[in-house]
């Protein structure tokens, strides 16, 4: 680990307040250096990762704000009062996301529009924010989205919403790649499969019954292994690296 690389960066990552992915991404970060912005819809979970977090690396500052990626107005709210206090955002994860497994035919509106708007609405408009952010004062940033290879596979295992918000992330990704490149923003993605230790899988363990759930390396991917793969895309070890959607998923994705 490249001790703090991110010093002096202000880093956001939605989603941030669970026991998984999110969290293990604000810890590295912050062990990077970075004043971290831990951001989840739970609002008291909010508070006490956060609180953990800062006890953890008392080097660096950590705020927290409770945050639903389906708010925009809320989204605003955030991106300013942090600018305010810690100044621009130039580092952000979009992490924070929604699944329902309903095949296609049990599907209503209201579910398939919940699922957009978390998963690819408030990330556009968050990345908006950030990119417009950091052109008015100047300063390079990077974006880092976690995707899927759920749009590869058709959204296997009755998840179309969440199949279909992340094939629009990762084109999001590619789209802010090229805007935000002659301004030293580089935006990339991570695509996971099923990661050991999530809520998610914790309440879904039938997902690891579907063909090719563990990679070719024979297991899951770990919340550690995605959070190093973030710092190492938002860091300058990346510094040419834009538009890129990386696998970290043990391999699963090559049995899908």
């Amino acid at each position: 680990m490249m001790e703090q690389e991110f010093t002096g960066q202000v880093a956001l990552v939605t989603g941030a307040a669970g026991a998984g992915i999110g969290q293990a991404i604000a810890r590295r970060l912050a062990a990077g250096g970075a004043h971290v912005v831990i951001t989840d819809v739970h609002e008291r979970r909010t508070q006490e990762v956060t609180a953990a977090v800062a006890a953890a690396f008392p080097q660096v500052t950590v705020v927290g704000h409770a945050l639903d990626m389906g708010d925009p107005v809320r989204i605003s709210e955030v991106v300013a009062t942090v600018t305010r206090a810690l100044g621009p955002i130039s580092i952000l994860v979009n992490n924070a996301a929604l699944n329902v497994l309903r095949p296609i035919f049990e599907l209503d509106l209201e579910q398939w529009r919940s699922v957009l708007a978390v998963n690819l609405d408030g990330p556009w408009y968050l990345s908006k924010l950030v990119m417009t952010g950091l052109r008015d004062a100047g300063r390079r940033g990077a974006i880092v989205n976690i995707s899927s290879y759920a749009p590869d596979v058709g959204g296997e295992g009755h998840e179309s919403p969440y199949a279909v918000s992340k094939g629009g992330l990762n084109t999001l990704t590619r789209c802010c790649a090229h805007e935000g490149g002659p301004l030293g923003i580089r935006v990339n993605a991570v695509s996971m499969g099923i990661v050991a230790g999530t809520k998610f899988i914790d309440a879904h363990p039938e997902l690891l019954e579907l063909p090719g759930a563990t990679g070719v390396l024979g297991r899951l991917a770990e919340a550690d292994e995605i959070a190093e793969a973030v710092a190492f895309l938002s860091s300058d070890r990346a510094r040419s690296v834009t538009g890129e959607i990386l696998n970290v998923s043990a391999g699963a994705y090559m049995r899908n």
